[in-house]
């Protein structure tokens, strides 16, 4: 994915351009073949800039799905492409370019629409968590801060994250409410510091009224990122604003955490996310069908439920890879095709799509 850079550090496009995209495509058909659909061949590397890479989309809607279901999967595969610690936007060919002159610094993979608060399906496994999440986007720096949301992959925590944002930024405004992965973090962390620029740094993430980082245990025995986060917890904390965390475990058992920001953090509320019992997890399946537009049979919704008890990000893939076959066949969702749907190493089923 080498790309030819232009004087401000942005990379042209051309032959070069389809070349390194091309590459990222080749590792994700390989990695996650069920998500690729026949019109990511209009997909373009708009820009590759310090540890963010641009793709853009022809239309809105193809945006919509990457954003939806290939965030993480591109990202695994353009890490695994330029060996870099690097995160993927997507976006319109019309989007307007960012005017920070600090690469990657405040850019962040743009957030899901459908992951609002009132979209999360609340059940007795993650009340406790949805409660807290909606005090704290009604009434941010007031409740629960810090909030540390903490849970296996795939229970929702950035579902939670982002819905708070999404919600307080209609309060605050939408540049006051930043959601950032950790990996970009950390990214903007390094580039930061290798320029002699931290206090640009801290001076972007640490005058926002709302910060909501995820995964969070990513900060594992990165020394230098976590001594950055520390001053911006305290300084984001000092004037009441709000910090939103998610982990895959409680602070105390992230190896390599500083017991000093360990101590930080757990000062606010920590709270679990476990995994949805069965009625929680057909009620999630009836509303991202709804979501993607899909007519799924009571049985089907069961059937997909059942079968995925522990990550529900699963649900939404399979009902993706159900939808693919059901539209590649020109037939209707049954149970006998979802069956033929899970089955192990069934390609991707790109011919009729897009």
């Amino acid at each position: 994915m080498s790309q030819r850079p232009t004087t401000n550090g942005r990379t042209t496009g051309g032959s070069q351009n389809v070349s390194g995209l091309e590459e990222v495509l080749g590792c994700l058909r390989s990695a996650r073949p069920e998500l690729v659909r026949s019109w990511f061949q209009h997909l373009r590397l708009s820009s590759m800039t310090g540890g963010l890479v641009d793709i853009s989309a022809p239309t809105a809607a193809q945006v919509r799905y990457l954003q939806a279901h290939c965030g993480p999967a591109f990202t695994e595969a353009a890490q695994a492409v330029t060996g870099r610690l690097v995160s993927v936007a997507f976006k319109t060919p019309e989007a307007q370019e960012p005017t920070s002159d600090m690469i990657g610094l405040g850019r962040w993979a743009a957030m899901d629409p459908a992951f609002t608060l009132d979209r999360f399906v609340a059940g007795p496994c993650n009340q406790l968590a949805y409660s807290t999440a909606l005090a704290v986007a009604e009434r941010p720096g007031e409740a629960f801060n810090p909030l540390f949301v903490y849970g296996t992959a795939g229970l929702g925590k950035t579902h939670l994250l982002q819905g708070i944002v999404q919600t307080a930024a209609g309060r605050l405004g939408d540049g006051q409410c930043l959601y950032v992965s950790c990996r970009t973090f950390v990214s903007d962390a390094i580039r930061a510091m290798e320029d002699g620029r931290g206090g640009e740094l801290r001076g972007r993430y640490g005058t926002v009224a709302l910060l909501a980082l995820d995964d969070i245990h990513l900060l594992a025995e990165r020394e230098r990122s976590q001594e950055e986060f520390f001053h911006i917890l305290n300084l984001l904390s000092a004037s009441q604003r709000q910090v939103v965390m998610a982990a895959d475990r409680v602070p105390s058992e992230v190896p390599g955490l500083q017991e000093r920001l360990v101590s930080r953090i757990s000062a606010g509320l920590v709270v679990a996310l476990d995994a949805p019992c069965l009625e929680t997890r057909m009620a999630i399946v009836r509303n991202k069908a709804s979501l993607l537009a899909i007519n799924l049979p009571e049985e089907v919704v069961r059937m997909v439920a059942e079968r995925y008890e522990r990550n529900i990000r699963r649900l939404a893939e399979a009902l993706v890879r159900i939808d693919a076959l059901s539209e590649f066949e020109s037939g209707p969702i049954t149970v006998e095709l979802t069956n033929r749907a899970f089955e192990p190493g069934r390609p991707a089923l790109t011919g009729k799509m897009g």
